[in-house]
């Protein structure tokens, strides 16, 4: 069926269209509110998760500080009774952690050693000394500066502290190990906080209590610079239900200034959506959380997840409350939608461009095949040229057409080509008949100058004063003259297509003559002919066309090194045994074979007045000795012509 280029069209722009409406409602559907909102609460679960990983990591360090104290004192490197030195060391350990507000150390007579930050005294940092055995009750306080030297001292005789009497000392003693006290309100600091407590043990018995303090707002603090959502926010409860740490501080003391602070619990804070969220885990206000739990709830037409989770690695009864609205994850679904219409719209934008453009992607092909057609027709593109791509039926019409061009133009070709070769063979044949004619004619006085040749030699013979170098002559007339005869005999089998009588022979016999044979040739083109041919083996074949096969070789290769005038003037043959024949290698130092000659196709050559029917010739004659004649295309420098022979 024929589509008309208007329905191709239209086809086109309606499936861009609804690939383009596909790819908006997928993408909307893999950002539907339901994956956001498992987002959220992956999202709350891991703020949840980074609030206790990190109060705990807050917390820790308190403890590790009050237990590696007590080991230094218990290993008598800081004595208790060297009171100075007691105070250096406290003050150096409460500047290793920036969380710590205080440190601390309380005996079994009710000495006292404290050392805490001051923000709001003469110094950056103040200790109290508290001795009640040298005179009555008082406090001396020093301000010092970071490297430990004195801004200030005062003595506070109103100062009634003593540490056996303070919870944390108490319940140290009382458990024998470290303890973490309830929040509670700081003697000195009248600050909120707790405190970590660890006694220090002599031969079995407690001497005293490390103490350290934490301040509830250092916590808080830390809590407000917790990344959770946009509106979301993070509480610590204690298993009253009190608030221990808010990010906003002020929502979570109560009592006047006159007063200690206290902690409020989670329905007397000013924070509705937490009230909304965590003021309903039992009927007796407690939290009682034993592994994360998330939910959901809704205030004032908002819906908000919410997170409880037990404060980890740690002893305090501690829970990590974390709400989030969900439009803080979702709001990004609307803005999506938003932008997926705008995606819409330019993407329906684009695909009319594309439309515009595809039709005229379409009429391209069928224009330019129009001009190929003409241009074919009036022979000004060959018909071999590539087609171009369009429409199946075009493209079948126009293969018909171009098919019938082309077998007209091969057929003239063909005529054309077999009447030259008709011409060059009846020349060949013609050839063939005077080389005849010529070995017929020429075998008569080759064998008269071989009888005067043998009848001179006789004479000569008979004289006793005979020349050696006459005699030598002589007979290498005679060789020579038979050596022709047996040529023109070979000649003329080969053109009765005689297969000739085939007999082993030596073939470093043969080599030797050729090189006696072209040595004058060679010299008057001043090429060196090297022969490397060890003791080979006897072949078999027809010896007079084998040397004929292998005069060629070398005759043609120093032909190639005189017309190129090579540097090196060079001509090898070499013999090489092989398991079940001989390779004869005819290598020169010319300048090669060009790629675009076709070797041993008949009238074909490279020379300027060749006639293409040497290679040709000698690949006929050695395949009729039963071996094979080729060109060796791996060899780099020259020409390598191989022939084979079997043994």
């Amino acid at each position: 069926m024929k589509f008309s280029l208007g329905f191709v069209l239209a086809i086109s722009l309606a499936g861009l269209q609804f690939l383009a409406i596909l790819i908006v409602v997928s993408t909307s559907y893999l950002t539907s509110e339901k994956a956001m909102l498992q987002h959220a609460r992956d999202r709350l679960a891991e703020a949840g998760a980074n609030a206790s990983e990190h109060s705990s990591g807050f917390l820790k360090p308190a403890r590790e500080v009050a237990e590696l104290s007590q080991r230094v004192i218990e290993s008598g490197i800081v004595g208790t009774n060297d009171f100075p030195q007691l105070e250096n060391f406290l003050f150096q350990t409460l500047q290793t952690e920036t969380q710590i507000s205080g440190i601390y150390f309380g005996d079994e007579a009710g000495n006292f050693t404290y050392v805490m930050r001051s923000d709001d005294g003469p110094g950056p940092f103040r200790t109290k000394i508290i001795r009640p055995g040298l005179r009555a009750q008082s406090a001396d306080l020093i301000w010092r500066n970071a490297d430990f030297s004195t801004v200030e001292t005062l003595v506070d005789p109103n100062d009634s502290f003593d540490p056996r009497t303070r919870p944390w000392y108490e319940s140290a003693k009382l458990n024998r190990s470290t303890v973490w006290t309830d929040p509670y309100v700081f003697f000195s600091s009248r600050q909120l906080g707790i405190s970590v407590a660890v006694p220090v043990v002599f031969d079995n018995a407690i001497k005293g209590v490390i103490g350290v303090d934490i301040e509830i707002s250092t916590i808080s603090n830390f809590l407000s610079e917790l990344e959770l959502s946009t509106h979301g926010s993070a509480l610590i409860l204690d298993g009253a239900g009190n608030v221990i740490a808010h990010p906003r501080m002020a929502q979570m003391i109560k009592g006047d200034t006159d007063s200690a602070p206290d902690l409020v619990g989670i329905e007397d804070i000013d924070d509705p959506v937490a009230q909304a969220a965590f003021n309903q885990s039992g009927s007796d206000g407690l939290i009682k959380v034993e592994r994360e739990t998330q939910s959901e709830f809704e205030y004032e037409n908002d819906k908000y997840v919410s997170l409880l989770k037990p404060l980890s690695e740690t002893e305090l009864p501690w829970t990590i409350a974390v709400y989030a609205p969900e439009k803080d994850f979702t709001q990004s679904i609307k803005n999506n939608r938003t932008r997926n219409i705008w995606l819409a719209a330019l993407v329906s934008f684009l695909a009319a461009l594309a439309g515009l453009a595809l039709a005229e992607l379409i009429l391209r092909p069928v224009r330019a095949f129009a001009v190929r057609t003409a241009l074919v027709s009036q022979g000004e593109v060959p018909d071999t040229a590539p087609l171009p791509e369009t429409y199946k039926e075009l493209e079948k019409a126009n293969e018909t057409l171009i098919d019938q061009i082309a077998q007209r133009r091969n057929a003239d070709a063909r005529i054309l080509e077999l009447n030259r070769d008709l011409s060059h063979f009846s020349r060949v044949n013609l050839m063939g008949q005077m080389a005849t004619g010529l070995a017929h004619e020429l075998s008569q006085p080759l064998t008269a100058i071989s009888q005067n040749v043998d009848a001179a030699i006789t004479t000569a013979k008979q004289h006793t004063d005979i020349n050696p170098d006459l005699l030598n002559i002589l007979t290498e007339l005679d060789d020579q003259a038979h050596r022709g005869g047996d040529i023109l005999r070979a000649l003329r089998g080969f053109i009765r297509k005689d297969q000739g009588e085939k007999k082993p022979f030596d073939v470093n016999e043969l080599v030797k003559q050729t090189q006696s044979l072209l040595h004058h040739e060679a010299l008057e083109q001043k090429v060196t002919l090297r022969f490397d041919v060890n003791q080979m083996p006897l072949v078999t074949g027809n010896r007079i066309q084998i040397a004929q096969v292998l005069i060629n070789l070398v005759r043609n290769a120093i032909e190639a090194i005189t017309e190129a005038d090579s540097p090196v003037k060079e001509v090898a043959i070499m013999a090489r045994e092989q398991p079940n024949h001989l390779e004869i290698w005819v290598e020169d130092t010319g300048p090669g074979i060009s790629p675009d000659v076709t070797l041993f196709k008949q009238f074909e050559t490279s020379k300027k007045d060749g006639m293409g029917l040497g290679l040709s010739i000698c690949r006929t004659i050695a395949e009729a000795n039963g071996g094979r004649l080729w060109y060796d295309q791996d060899h780099k420098e020259g020409s390598r012509f191989c022939l084979s022979l079997p043994i």
